[in-house]
Protein backbone atom coordinates (compact mmCIF):
# COMPACT_ATOMS: atom_id res chain seq x y z
CA UNK A 1 0.00 0.00 0.00
CA UNK A 2 1.57 3.30 -1.08
CA UNK A 3 1.62 6.49 0.99
CA UNK A 4 -1.33 8.12 -0.78
CA UNK A 5 -3.54 5.14 -0.04
CA UNK A 6 -2.46 5.11 3.61
CA UNK A 7 -3.16 8.82 3.94
CA UNK A 8 -6.56 8.35 2.28
CA UNK A 9 -7.52 5.43 4.50
CA UNK A 10 -6.46 7.17 7.71
CA UNK A 11 -8.29 10.32 6.60
CA UNK A 12 -11.50 8.39 5.95
CA UNK A 13 -11.38 6.64 9.32
CA UNK A 14 -10.46 9.87 11.10
CA UNK A 15 -13.26 11.74 9.33
CA UNK A 16 -15.79 9.09 10.32
CA UNK A 17 -14.80 9.44 13.98
CA UNK A 18 -14.73 13.24 13.75
CA UNK A 19 -18.09 13.47 11.98
CA UNK A 20 -19.90 11.34 14.55
CA UNK A 21 -18.31 13.28 17.41
CA UNK A 22 -18.77 16.82 16.09
CA UNK A 23 -22.31 16.30 14.82
CA UNK A 24 -23.22 14.75 18.17
CA UNK A 25 -21.55 17.66 19.96
CA UNK A 26 -23.66 20.10 17.97
CA UNK A 27 -27.00 18.25 18.08
CA UNK A 28 -28.47 14.76 18.24
CA UNK A 29 -26.90 12.68 15.48
CA UNK A 30 -30.17 10.92 14.67
CA UNK A 31 -31.94 14.24 14.13
CA UNK A 32 -29.35 15.60 11.69
CA UNK A 33 -30.09 15.78 7.97
CA UNK A 34 -28.05 13.37 5.88
CA UNK A 35 -26.78 16.27 3.71
CA UNK A 36 -25.18 17.88 6.78
CA UNK A 37 -23.63 14.57 7.83
CA UNK A 38 -22.33 13.97 4.30
CA UNK A 39 -20.87 17.46 3.99
CA UNK A 40 -19.18 17.18 7.38
CA UNK A 41 -17.69 13.80 6.45
CA UNK A 42 -16.30 15.06 3.12
CA UNK A 43 -15.01 18.27 4.71
CA UNK A 44 -13.06 16.52 7.46
CA UNK A 45 -11.79 13.85 5.08
CA UNK A 46 -10.14 16.65 3.11
CA UNK A 47 -8.91 18.46 6.24
CA UNK A 48 -7.43 15.29 7.75
CA UNK A 49 -5.75 14.41 4.44
CA UNK A 50 -4.22 17.89 4.17
CA UNK A 51 -3.12 17.82 7.81
CA UNK A 52 -1.49 14.42 7.49
CA UNK A 53 0.17 15.33 4.19
CA UNK A 54 1.55 18.56 5.69
CA UNK A 55 2.96 16.60 8.61
CA UNK A 56 4.58 13.95 6.42
CA UNK A 57 6.06 16.46 3.96
CA UNK A 58 7.33 18.93 6.59
CA UNK A 59 7.70 16.77 9.68
CA UNK A 60 10.52 18.69 11.38
CA UNK A 61 9.02 22.10 10.62
CA UNK A 62 5.55 20.91 11.69
CA UNK A 63 6.73 19.51 15.02
CA UNK A 64 8.90 22.56 15.70
CA UNK A 65 5.93 24.83 14.99
CA UNK A 66 3.63 22.99 17.40
CA UNK A 67 6.29 23.03 20.11
CA UNK A 68 6.36 26.81 20.18
CA UNK A 69 4.82 27.81 23.54
CA UNK A 70 2.72 30.58 22.01
CA UNK A 71 1.32 28.26 19.35
CA UNK A 72 0.59 25.44 21.77
CA UNK A 73 -1.02 27.73 24.33
CA UNK A 74 -3.24 29.39 21.73
CA UNK A 75 -4.34 26.08 20.23
CA UNK A 76 -5.13 24.53 23.61
CA UNK A 77 -7.22 27.51 24.72
CA UNK A 78 -8.82 28.36 21.39
CA UNK A 79 -9.83 24.75 20.70
CA UNK A 80 -11.49 24.54 24.11
CA UNK A 81 -13.45 27.78 23.60
CA UNK A 82 -14.43 26.66 20.09
CA UNK A 83 -15.58 23.30 21.50
CA UNK A 84 -17.72 25.09 24.10
CA UNK A 85 -19.04 27.46 21.46
CA UNK A 86 -20.19 24.58 19.25
CA UNK A 87 -21.65 22.45 22.07
CA UNK A 88 -25.39 21.91 22.10
CA UNK A 89 -27.31 23.51 24.95
CA UNK A 90 -30.04 20.84 24.90
CA UNK A 91 -28.37 18.85 27.69
CA UNK A 92 -28.91 15.52 25.95
CA UNK A 93 -25.22 14.62 26.28
CA UNK A 94 -25.50 14.80 30.06
CA UNK A 95 -28.21 12.12 29.85
CA UNK A 96 -26.22 9.94 27.45
CA UNK A 97 -23.97 7.06 28.54
CA UNK A 98 -20.83 8.58 30.03
CA UNK A 99 -18.55 6.70 27.62
CA UNK A 100 -20.34 8.22 24.63
CA UNK A 101 -20.12 11.72 26.13
CA UNK A 102 -16.38 11.29 26.75
CA UNK A 103 -15.94 10.10 23.15
CA UNK A 104 -17.85 13.10 21.77
CA UNK A 105 -15.92 15.68 23.78
CA UNK A 106 -12.49 14.05 23.40
CA UNK A 107 -12.64 13.37 19.65
CA UNK A 108 -14.24 16.75 18.97
CA UNK A 109 -11.48 18.52 20.90
CA UNK A 110 -8.70 16.57 19.16
CA UNK A 111 -10.32 17.26 15.77
CA UNK A 112 -10.59 20.98 16.44
CA UNK A 113 -7.05 21.15 17.82
CA UNK A 114 -5.46 19.39 14.83
CA UNK A 115 -7.61 21.16 12.22
CA UNK A 116 -7.03 24.66 13.60
CA UNK A 117 -3.36 23.78 14.11
CA UNK A 118 -3.00 22.79 10.46
CA UNK A 119 -4.75 26.00 9.32
CA UNK A 120 -2.52 28.11 11.57
CA UNK A 121 0.57 26.34 10.22
CA UNK A 122 -0.45 26.99 6.61
CA UNK A 123 -1.35 30.65 7.22
CA UNK A 124 1.94 31.19 9.00
CA UNK A 125 4.02 29.65 6.23
CA UNK A 126 2.25 31.11 3.19
CA UNK A 127 2.86 34.81 2.73
CA UNK A 128 3.47 37.65 0.32
CA UNK A 129 6.39 39.88 1.38
CA UNK A 130 5.49 43.56 1.41
CA UNK A 131 6.66 45.29 -1.76
CA UNK A 132 5.59 48.89 -1.56
CA UNK A 133 3.62 50.07 -4.56
CA UNK A 134 2.06 53.42 -5.42
CA UNK A 135 -1.41 52.83 -6.86
CA UNK A 136 -3.46 55.93 -7.60
CA UNK A 137 -5.64 57.13 -4.71
CA UNK A 138 -8.50 57.17 -7.20
CA UNK A 139 -8.45 53.39 -6.90
CA UNK A 140 -10.22 53.82 -3.56
CA UNK A 141 -13.22 55.11 -5.52
CA UNK A 142 -12.76 52.55 -8.29
CA UNK A 143 -12.77 49.66 -5.82
CA UNK A 144 -15.89 51.11 -4.15
CA UNK A 145 -17.99 51.20 -7.34
CA UNK A 146 -18.84 47.48 -7.46
CA UNK A 147 -20.07 47.28 -3.83
CA UNK A 148 -22.11 50.47 -4.33
CA UNK A 149 -23.83 48.98 -7.39
CA UNK A 150 -24.55 45.63 -5.71
CA UNK A 151 -25.66 47.06 -2.37
CA UNK A 152 -27.91 49.57 -4.11
CA UNK A 153 -29.95 46.59 -5.32
CA UNK A 154 -30.81 45.91 -1.68
CA UNK A 155 -32.12 49.46 -1.43
CA UNK A 156 -34.14 48.88 -4.60
CA UNK A 157 -35.58 45.75 -2.98
CA UNK A 158 -36.34 47.29 0.41
CA UNK A 159 -36.89 50.93 -0.54
CA UNK A 160 -36.65 53.36 1.29
CA UNK A 161 -34.42 51.28 3.62
CA UNK A 162 -35.10 49.06 6.61
CA UNK A 163 -36.28 50.52 9.91
CA UNK A 164 -37.03 49.13 13.38
CA UNK A 165 -38.37 50.94 16.47
CA UNK A 166 -34.80 52.14 17.16
CA UNK A 167 -34.71 53.71 13.69
CA UNK A 168 -38.09 55.34 14.20
CA UNK A 169 -36.84 56.90 17.43
CA UNK A 170 -34.29 58.85 15.36
CA UNK A 171 -36.95 59.67 12.76
CA UNK A 172 -39.32 60.98 15.42
CA UNK A 173 -36.65 63.25 16.87
CA UNK A 174 -35.91 64.94 13.55
CA UNK A 175 -39.59 65.93 13.44
CA UNK A 176 -40.13 66.88 17.09
CA UNK A 177 -36.60 68.27 17.74
CA UNK A 178 -36.91 66.67 21.18
CA UNK A 179 -33.41 65.18 21.21
CA UNK A 180 -32.34 62.22 23.30
CA UNK A 181 -29.01 60.42 23.46
CA UNK A 182 -30.75 57.13 24.26
CA UNK A 183 -29.81 56.35 20.68
CA UNK A 184 -26.81 58.49 19.65
CA UNK A 185 -28.06 62.00 18.94
CA UNK A 186 -25.11 62.57 16.59
CA UNK A 187 -26.66 59.96 14.29
CA UNK A 188 -30.01 61.72 14.63
CA UNK A 189 -28.40 64.98 13.54
CA UNK A 190 -26.75 63.19 10.62
CA UNK A 191 -30.18 61.95 9.50
CA UNK A 192 -31.66 65.40 10.02
CA UNK A 193 -28.94 67.01 7.89
CA UNK A 194 -29.40 64.60 5.00
CA UNK A 195 -33.18 64.77 5.05
CA UNK A 196 -33.07 68.52 4.52
CA UNK A 197 -31.94 67.51 1.01
CA UNK A 198 -34.49 64.70 0.50
CA UNK A 199 -37.07 63.84 3.15
CA UNK A 200 -36.76 60.07 2.99
CA UNK A 201 -34.79 57.36 4.79
CA UNK A 202 -33.48 56.34 1.37
CA UNK A 203 -30.93 59.15 1.34
CA UNK A 204 -29.55 57.91 4.68
CA UNK A 205 -29.43 54.31 3.47
CA UNK A 206 -27.68 55.28 0.23
CA UNK A 207 -25.16 57.44 2.09
CA UNK A 208 -24.31 54.46 4.30
CA UNK A 209 -23.86 52.29 1.21
CA UNK A 210 -21.43 54.80 -0.29
CA UNK A 211 -19.47 55.39 2.91
CA UNK A 212 -19.03 51.69 3.78
CA UNK A 213 -18.09 50.95 0.17
CA UNK A 214 -15.44 53.69 0.29
CA UNK A 215 -14.07 52.21 3.51
CA UNK A 216 -13.88 48.87 1.68
CA UNK A 217 -12.20 50.62 -1.25
CA UNK A 218 -9.64 52.13 1.10
CA UNK A 219 -8.95 48.65 2.53
CA UNK A 220 -8.42 47.29 -0.99
CA UNK A 221 -6.16 50.24 -1.87
CA UNK A 222 -4.11 49.68 1.30
CA UNK A 223 -3.67 46.00 0.46
CA UNK A 224 -2.57 46.72 -3.09
CA UNK A 225 -0.17 49.37 -1.82
CA UNK A 226 1.44 46.74 0.37
CA UNK A 227 2.11 44.26 -2.39
CA UNK A 228 -0.98 42.17 -3.10
CA UNK A 229 -1.48 41.88 -6.86
CA UNK A 230 -4.39 43.86 -8.26
CA UNK A 231 -6.14 40.72 -9.58
CA UNK A 232 -6.31 39.26 -6.05
CA UNK A 233 -7.49 42.57 -4.66
CA UNK A 234 -10.27 42.64 -7.24
CA UNK A 235 -11.33 39.11 -6.30
CA UNK A 236 -11.54 40.25 -2.69
CA UNK A 237 -13.58 43.31 -3.71
CA UNK A 238 -16.01 41.10 -5.65
CA UNK A 239 -16.48 38.77 -2.67
CA UNK A 240 -16.82 41.73 -0.31
CA UNK A 241 -19.47 43.29 -2.52
CA UNK A 242 -21.43 40.09 -3.11
CA UNK A 243 -21.55 38.93 0.51
CA UNK A 244 -25.25 39.23 1.48
CA UNK A 245 -24.68 40.69 4.95
CA UNK A 246 -22.62 43.51 3.45
CA UNK A 247 -25.61 44.34 1.29
CA UNK A 248 -28.51 44.18 3.73
CA UNK A 249 -26.95 45.92 6.74
CA UNK A 250 -25.90 49.23 5.09
CA UNK A 251 -29.52 50.01 4.19
CA UNK A 252 -30.65 49.72 7.82
CA UNK A 253 -31.21 53.04 9.61
CA UNK A 254 -29.18 51.98 12.63
CA UNK A 255 -26.31 53.77 14.33
CA UNK A 256 -24.60 50.35 14.54
CA UNK A 257 -23.90 50.43 10.80
CA UNK A 258 -21.81 53.59 11.03
CA UNK A 259 -20.20 52.42 14.26
CA UNK A 260 -19.20 49.13 12.62
CA UNK A 261 -17.87 50.99 9.61
CA UNK A 262 -15.75 53.25 11.81
CA UNK A 263 -14.37 50.23 13.70
CA UNK A 264 -13.51 48.73 10.30
CA UNK A 265 -11.75 51.96 9.28
CA UNK A 266 -9.88 52.11 12.60
CA UNK A 267 -8.68 48.55 11.94
CA UNK A 268 -7.40 49.55 8.49
CA UNK A 269 -5.60 52.54 10.01
CA UNK A 270 -4.06 50.31 12.67
CA UNK A 271 -2.79 47.88 10.06
CA UNK A 272 -1.27 50.76 8.10
CA UNK A 273 0.47 51.92 11.28
CA UNK A 274 1.80 48.46 12.12
CA UNK A 275 2.89 47.54 8.61
CA UNK A 276 4.72 50.86 8.13
CA UNK A 277 6.51 50.59 11.51
CA UNK A 278 4.59 53.64 12.65
CA UNK A 279 5.58 55.86 9.71
CA UNK A 280 1.91 56.22 8.73
CA UNK A 281 1.58 58.44 11.82
CA UNK A 282 4.12 60.95 10.50
CA UNK A 283 1.53 62.49 8.18
CA UNK A 284 -0.61 65.33 9.56
CA UNK A 285 -3.37 64.26 7.19
CA UNK A 286 -3.31 60.74 8.65
CA UNK A 287 -3.41 62.13 12.18
CA UNK A 288 -6.48 64.18 11.25
CA UNK A 289 -8.22 61.15 9.75
CA UNK A 290 -7.36 59.05 12.79
CA UNK A 291 -8.73 61.74 15.12
CA UNK A 292 -12.00 62.14 13.17
CA UNK A 293 -12.44 58.39 13.08
CA UNK A 294 -11.80 58.09 16.83
CA UNK A 295 -14.25 60.89 17.62
CA UNK A 296 -16.91 59.26 15.44
CA UNK A 297 -16.44 55.92 17.23
CA UNK A 298 -16.69 57.66 20.61
CA UNK A 299 -19.89 59.55 19.78
CA UNK A 300 -21.65 56.79 17.86
CA UNK A 301 -21.95 54.29 20.73
CA UNK A 302 -21.34 54.39 24.47
CA UNK A 303 -18.54 51.80 24.31
CA UNK A 304 -16.69 53.77 21.62
CA UNK A 305 -14.65 56.02 23.90
CA UNK A 306 -13.19 53.12 25.97
CA UNK A 307 -12.16 51.41 22.73
CA UNK A 308 -10.32 54.51 21.51
CA UNK A 309 -8.65 55.20 24.87
CA UNK A 310 -7.28 51.66 25.16
CA UNK A 311 -6.08 51.72 21.54
CA UNK A 312 -4.45 55.13 22.00
CA UNK A 313 -2.56 54.00 25.11
CA UNK A 314 -1.31 50.85 23.39
CA UNK A 315 -0.23 52.79 20.29
CA UNK A 316 1.59 55.28 22.54
CA UNK A 317 3.50 52.40 24.10
CA UNK A 318 4.19 50.54 20.84
CA UNK A 319 5.24 53.60 18.80
CA UNK A 320 7.03 55.85 21.26
CA UNK A 321 8.78 57.68 18.38
CA UNK A 322 5.39 59.24 17.63
CA UNK A 323 4.44 59.74 21.28
CA UNK A 324 3.83 63.50 21.04
CA UNK A 325 1.73 63.22 17.88
CA UNK A 326 -0.40 60.40 19.29
CA UNK A 327 -0.78 62.17 22.63
CA UNK A 328 -1.91 65.34 20.86
CA UNK A 329 -4.52 63.33 18.93
CA UNK A 330 -5.72 61.66 22.14
CA UNK A 331 -6.03 64.99 23.96
CA UNK A 332 -7.79 66.75 21.06
CA UNK A 333 -10.26 63.88 20.56
CA UNK A 334 -10.91 63.73 24.30
CA UNK A 335 -11.55 67.48 24.52
CA UNK A 336 -13.78 67.44 21.45
CA UNK A 337 -15.76 64.52 22.86
CA UNK A 338 -16.36 66.15 26.23
CA UNK A 339 -17.21 69.53 24.68
CA UNK A 340 -19.72 67.94 22.32
CA UNK A 341 -21.25 65.51 24.83
CA UNK A 342 -21.23 68.14 27.59
CA UNK A 343 -21.78 71.84 26.83
CA UNK A 344 -23.05 71.35 23.27
CA UNK A 345 -25.52 68.60 24.25
CA UNK A 346 -26.74 70.86 27.06
CA UNK A 347 -27.12 73.77 24.65
CA UNK A 348 -29.18 71.55 22.33
CA UNK A 349 -31.28 70.25 25.28
CA UNK A 350 -30.25 66.65 24.60
CA UNK A 351 -31.67 64.26 27.18
CA UNK A 352 -29.05 61.88 28.55
CA UNK A 353 -29.34 58.14 28.13
CA UNK A 354 -30.36 56.11 31.17
CA UNK A 355 -27.34 54.67 33.02
CA UNK A 356 -29.52 51.59 33.59
CA UNK A 357 -28.64 50.54 30.02
CA UNK A 358 -25.20 49.50 31.29
CA UNK A 359 -26.68 47.14 33.89
CA UNK A 360 -27.93 44.36 31.62
CA UNK A 361 -25.66 41.70 33.12
CA UNK A 362 -26.44 42.38 36.82
CA UNK A 363 -30.15 42.65 35.92
CA UNK A 364 -30.12 39.24 34.26
CA UNK A 365 -28.17 37.69 37.12
CA UNK A 366 -30.63 39.01 39.72
CA UNK A 367 -33.57 37.77 37.64
CA UNK A 368 -32.13 34.29 37.10
CA UNK A 369 -31.25 33.87 40.76
CA UNK A 370 -34.74 34.99 41.81
CA UNK A 371 -36.40 32.70 39.25
CA UNK A 372 -34.34 29.69 40.38
CA UNK A 373 -35.06 30.43 44.05
CA UNK A 374 -31.42 31.10 44.79
CA UNK A 375 -30.00 32.05 48.16
CA UNK A 376 -31.21 35.53 49.13
CA UNK A 377 -31.40 37.15 52.53
CA UNK A 378 -34.59 38.90 53.60
CA UNK A 379 -32.83 42.24 53.21
CA UNK A 380 -31.79 41.37 49.64
CA UNK A 381 -35.30 40.18 48.77
CA UNK A 382 -36.78 43.40 50.15
CA UNK A 383 -34.30 45.53 48.19
CA UNK A 384 -34.87 43.72 44.89
CA UNK A 385 -38.62 43.79 45.48
CA UNK A 386 -38.42 47.58 45.82
CA UNK A 387 -36.88 47.75 42.33
CA UNK A 388 -39.39 45.32 40.82
CA UNK A 389 -41.80 42.93 42.56
CA UNK A 390 -40.13 39.55 42.93
CA UNK A 391 -42.94 37.76 41.09
CA UNK A 392 -42.48 40.14 38.16
CA UNK A 393 -38.73 39.42 38.12
CA UNK A 394 -39.64 35.73 37.76
CA UNK A 395 -42.43 36.17 35.23
CA UNK A 396 -40.54 38.58 32.95
CA UNK A 397 -37.14 36.91 32.96
CA UNK A 398 -35.85 35.98 29.50
CA UNK A 399 -32.32 34.50 29.63
CA UNK A 400 -31.32 36.38 26.46
CA UNK A 401 -33.11 39.73 26.65
CA UNK A 402 -33.43 42.37 29.37
CA UNK A 403 -36.24 44.41 27.81
CA UNK A 404 -39.13 42.73 29.62
CA UNK A 405 -37.56 43.63 32.95
CA UNK A 406 -36.03 47.07 32.38
CA UNK A 407 -39.10 48.30 30.47
CA UNK A 408 -41.62 46.81 32.89
CA UNK A 409 -43.93 49.55 34.11
CA UNK A 410 -43.18 48.70 37.75
CA UNK A 411 -39.40 48.78 37.29
CA UNK A 412 -38.05 51.52 39.58
CA UNK A 413 -34.51 52.39 38.57
CA UNK A 414 -34.59 55.37 40.93
CA UNK A 415 -34.01 52.92 43.79
CA UNK A 416 -30.79 51.82 42.08
CA UNK A 417 -29.30 55.24 41.44
CA UNK A 418 -30.36 56.83 44.71
CA UNK A 419 -27.70 54.63 46.31
CA UNK A 420 -25.70 52.99 43.55
CA UNK A 421 -23.03 51.82 45.98
CA UNK A 422 -25.61 49.76 47.84
CA UNK A 423 -26.81 48.28 44.54
CA UNK A 424 -23.27 47.18 43.68
CA UNK A 425 -22.60 45.72 47.13
CA UNK A 426 -25.91 43.84 46.97
CA UNK A 427 -25.05 42.52 43.53
CA UNK A 428 -21.60 41.37 44.69
CA UNK A 429 -23.08 39.61 47.71
CA UNK A 430 -25.87 37.92 45.75
CA UNK A 431 -23.46 36.73 43.05
CA UNK A 432 -20.95 35.37 45.56
CA UNK A 433 -23.71 33.38 47.30
CA UNK A 434 -25.14 32.10 43.99
CA UNK A 435 -22.04 31.94 41.83
CA UNK A 436 -23.18 29.03 39.63
CA UNK A 437 -26.52 30.65 38.82
CA UNK A 438 -24.81 34.00 38.19
CA UNK A 439 -22.42 32.39 35.69
CA UNK A 440 -25.34 30.66 33.95
CA UNK A 441 -27.15 33.98 33.56
CA UNK A 442 -24.00 35.68 32.29
CA UNK A 443 -23.27 32.99 29.69
CA UNK A 444 -26.85 33.03 28.45
CA UNK A 445 -27.02 36.82 28.11
CA UNK A 446 -23.65 37.07 26.32
CA UNK A 447 -24.12 33.96 24.14
CA UNK A 448 -24.51 36.10 21.00
CA UNK A 449 -20.87 37.18 21.43
CA UNK A 450 -19.13 33.85 22.01
CA UNK A 451 -21.47 31.00 21.06
CA UNK A 452 -21.73 29.67 17.49
CA UNK A 453 -24.39 27.08 18.30
CA UNK A 454 -27.50 29.13 19.06
CA UNK A 455 -29.06 27.98 22.36
CA UNK A 456 -32.17 25.88 21.81
CA UNK A 457 -34.28 28.28 23.86
CA UNK A 458 -32.47 31.33 22.49
CA UNK A 459 -32.72 33.50 19.41
CA UNK A 460 -30.64 35.61 17.04
CA UNK A 461 -31.92 38.98 15.91
CA UNK A 462 -30.52 39.10 12.39
CA UNK A 463 -31.27 41.80 9.84
CA UNK A 464 -34.36 43.92 9.25
CA UNK A 465 -36.19 43.31 5.97
CA UNK A 466 -38.87 45.98 6.13
CA UNK A 467 -39.97 49.22 7.72
CA UNK A 468 -41.62 48.65 11.10
CA UNK A 469 -45.33 48.84 10.33
CA UNK A 470 -46.47 50.74 13.39
CA UNK A 471 -45.21 54.26 12.81
CA UNK A 472 -46.78 57.71 12.64
CA UNK A 473 -44.98 58.88 9.50
CA UNK A 474 -46.59 56.77 6.76
CA UNK A 475 -43.29 54.98 6.20
CA UNK A 476 -43.54 51.57 4.57
CA UNK A 477 -41.52 49.18 2.44
CA UNK A 478 -42.16 49.88 -1.24
CA UNK A 479 -39.82 47.86 -3.49
CA UNK A 480 -38.78 49.71 -6.64
CA UNK A 481 -38.60 46.35 -8.45
CA UNK A 482 -40.66 43.33 -7.45
CA UNK A 483 -38.24 41.01 -9.27
CA UNK A 484 -35.20 42.36 -7.43
CA UNK A 485 -37.12 42.16 -4.17
CA UNK A 486 -38.09 38.54 -4.81
CA UNK A 487 -34.57 37.39 -5.59
CA UNK A 488 -32.89 39.20 -2.69
CA UNK A 489 -35.59 38.48 -0.12
CA UNK A 490 -35.70 34.76 -0.99
CA UNK A 491 -31.93 34.58 -0.62
CA UNK A 492 -31.96 36.30 2.79
CA UNK A 493 -34.80 34.07 4.01
CA UNK A 494 -32.83 30.98 2.98
CA UNK A 495 -29.77 32.24 4.86
CA UNK A 496 -31.84 32.67 8.03
CA UNK A 497 -33.46 29.25 7.63
CA UNK A 498 -30.49 27.11 6.66
CA UNK A 499 -27.28 29.02 7.41
CA UNK A 500 -28.12 31.05 10.49
CA UNK A 501 -25.38 29.60 12.69
CA UNK A 502 -22.80 29.66 9.91
CA UNK A 503 -23.45 33.18 8.65
CA UNK A 504 -25.36 35.01 11.37
CA UNK A 505 -23.58 34.22 14.63
CA UNK A 506 -20.82 36.80 15.29
CA UNK A 507 -18.57 34.22 16.96
CA UNK A 508 -17.90 32.67 13.54
CA UNK A 509 -16.25 35.88 12.36
CA UNK A 510 -14.48 36.37 15.70
CA UNK A 511 -12.91 32.92 15.27
CA UNK A 512 -11.70 33.84 11.77
CA UNK A 513 -10.24 37.11 13.06
CA UNK A 514 -8.45 35.38 15.95
CA UNK A 515 -6.86 32.62 13.84
CA UNK A 516 -5.73 34.98 11.07
CA UNK A 517 -4.56 37.56 13.62
CA UNK A 518 -2.46 35.06 15.54
CA UNK A 519 -0.96 33.77 12.29
CA UNK A 520 -0.05 37.34 11.33
CA UNK A 521 1.53 37.95 14.74
CA UNK A 522 3.57 34.74 14.51
CA UNK A 523 4.98 35.98 11.20
CA UNK A 524 5.46 39.66 11.90
CA UNK A 525 5.71 40.10 15.66
CA UNK A 526 3.49 40.83 18.61
CA UNK A 527 2.65 44.39 17.49
CA UNK A 528 0.51 42.87 14.75
CA UNK A 529 -2.01 41.93 17.43
CA UNK A 530 -2.88 45.63 17.62
CA UNK A 531 -4.72 45.16 14.32
CA UNK A 532 -7.24 42.86 16.01
CA UNK A 533 -7.87 45.04 19.00
CA UNK A 534 -10.51 47.53 17.75
CA UNK A 535 -12.95 44.76 16.88
CA UNK A 536 -12.01 42.58 19.87
CA UNK A 537 -12.41 45.52 22.25
CA UNK A 538 -15.84 46.07 20.78
CA UNK A 539 -16.71 42.45 21.52
CA UNK A 540 -15.11 42.71 24.97
CA UNK A 541 -17.11 45.76 25.98
CA UNK A 542 -20.28 44.07 24.75
CA UNK A 543 -19.43 41.11 27.00
CA UNK A 544 -19.82 43.55 29.89
CA UNK A 545 -23.19 44.99 28.97
CA UNK A 546 -24.90 43.40 25.96
CA UNK A 547 -28.67 43.99 26.24
CA UNK A 548 -29.94 41.57 23.57
CA UNK A 549 -29.01 38.96 20.98
CA UNK A 550 -28.63 41.38 18.08
CA UNK A 551 -26.14 40.57 15.31
CA UNK A 552 -25.90 44.27 14.42
CA UNK A 553 -23.87 44.95 17.57
CA UNK A 554 -21.09 42.84 16.04
CA UNK A 555 -21.49 43.65 12.34
CA UNK A 556 -17.95 45.09 12.41
CA UNK A 557 -16.71 41.49 12.76
CA UNK A 558 -17.90 40.71 9.23
CA UNK A 559 -16.06 43.66 7.70
CA UNK A 560 -12.85 43.03 9.65
CA UNK A 561 -12.93 39.28 8.86
CA UNK A 562 -12.73 40.15 5.16
CA UNK A 563 -9.76 42.43 5.82
CA UNK A 564 -7.94 39.87 7.96
CA UNK A 565 -8.47 37.11 5.38
CA UNK A 566 -6.27 39.19 3.06
CA UNK A 567 -3.91 40.80 5.57
CA UNK A 568 -2.85 37.39 6.93
CA UNK A 569 -1.02 36.67 3.68
CA UNK A 570 1.12 39.80 3.96
CA UNK A 571 4.29 39.78 5.96
CA UNK A 572 7.26 42.00 6.56
CA UNK A 573 10.57 41.86 8.35
CA UNK A 574 9.93 43.20 11.87
CA UNK A 575 13.56 44.41 11.95
CA UNK A 576 13.40 46.43 8.73
CA UNK A 577 13.59 50.19 8.87
CA UNK A 578 10.49 52.33 8.93
CA UNK A 579 8.93 53.08 5.58
CA UNK A 580 9.72 56.74 4.99
CA UNK A 581 7.33 57.40 2.10
CA UNK A 582 4.20 56.09 3.82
Amino acid sequence: MNRKMVVGLISLIGSLLSTIALVSLYQKFGETHWVVIGFTFVFFTVVHALTLTSYLNHKESYVRFFKRPTVLTFLLLFSFVLLWSLKTSSGYLADSPWLFAVYVFLISYVTLFTSVGWLLYVLTHVSVPIRWQEPSRWKIVLYAIFPILVWSMYLVAYYPGTMTPDSLSHWEQIHTLDFSNWHPVVYTWYIMGLTTIWKTPAIVAFSQIVILALFGGYAAYSLEKRGIAAKWVWIGVLLFGLYPLNGIFPIAIWKDIFFSGFIFLFTIFTYNIVSSKGAWLASNWHQLLLGINALAISLMRSNGMPIFVVMAILLLIAYRAYFKRLLATLVIVGLAYFLISGPFFNYMDVRATSPNEALSIPTQQFAHIIKENGELTEEQKSYLDSILPLETWKANYNPYLTDKIKFAGEYNQKVIFDDFGYYLSTWASVVSNNFGLAVEAYLDQTSIIWQINQPEDGYTSTYARNVYLYNDYDLKTSPLSSNVYQVINDNLVRIEMYLLEVVLRPAVYTAIILVTGVALALKTGVRSLLVLLPVLLNAGTMLLATPAQDFRYQFANVLVAFLMAAVVFLTFDPKQKKVQHE
